[in-house]
């Protein structure tokens, strides 16, 4: 869906955008969507009330455009890292390891997405959570090339992307007693492993009995 804007020059909505995306982070980040308006808003972005509906026709729109930028942001830091590599497990843990990064890296955008989401409209929201599950395709497409284990390459690719957020869901009490490398290692190291172990624990089981088929 494409929020209008009132001027032509696609540059110039894409960097005043960028300018009220910003803006709308801080005073999300402080007063939340329900408390904030669009003067604060327009206000921390350096742009007057009146020009900021150049861009944008309501509070709505920044904060589904908040939205689109963030999920769009982090699907690409992910996909990037990972694109050329042909080992499926090692794919598996470089892209698990950039998704965790790219969290650790948008941690104010991941903690609004979490905290402000029940505020986006219906027919906003629907696009948002399209635009997520290919976040969750992504890992799934990986996993199954591994195998499909004894949950399925779905369910495991959904636990890995919420997995993957929790060092940015757990901050506060994280971030006093552990930096942000080791909160990074512990979450690869643990979540990657046992995955695979999931996976090739079951096909060892499956293997006998197959083979005793064959016979």
């Amino acid at each position: 869906m494409e929020v209008k804007a009132r001027v032509k020059d696609k540059n110039l909505i894409d960097e005043k955008r960028k300018q009220i995306i910003e803006g709308a982070i801080k005073v999300f980040k402080k007063k939340g969507y329900h408390k904030a308006t669009v003067r604060e808003i327009a206000k921390e972005a350096q742009i007057g009330l009146g020009s900021i509906y150049d861009y944008v026709n309501s509070k709505d729109d920044i904060l589904y455009l908040f939205f689109e930028n963030y999920v769009t942001t982090f699907f690409e830091k992910v996909r990037s890292q990972a694109s050329q590599i042909s080992d499926p497990l090692l794919r598996l843990e470089v892209t698990f390891r950039a998704f965790v990064e790219a969290a650790m890296e948008l941690e104010d955008q991941v903690m609004l997405s979490y905290t402000q989401a029940r505020y986006v409209k219906k027919n906003y929201l629907k696009i948002i959570l399209r635009k997520e599950s290919e976040i969750v395709e992504h890992f799934r497409k990986i996993l199954s090339e591994l195998g499909e284990g004894p949950f399925g390459s779905y369910l495991e690719a959904n636990f890995l992307v919420f997995s993957g957020v929790f060092g940015v869901l757990r901050r506060w009490i994280l971030k006093p007693n552990y930096s942000q490398k080791e909160i990074i290692e512990f979450l690869v190291q643990t979540q990657i492993r046992e995955v695979i172990q999931r996976i090739f624990k079951e096909e060892r089981i499956s293997s006998p009995g197959e083979q005793g088929a064959r016979g």
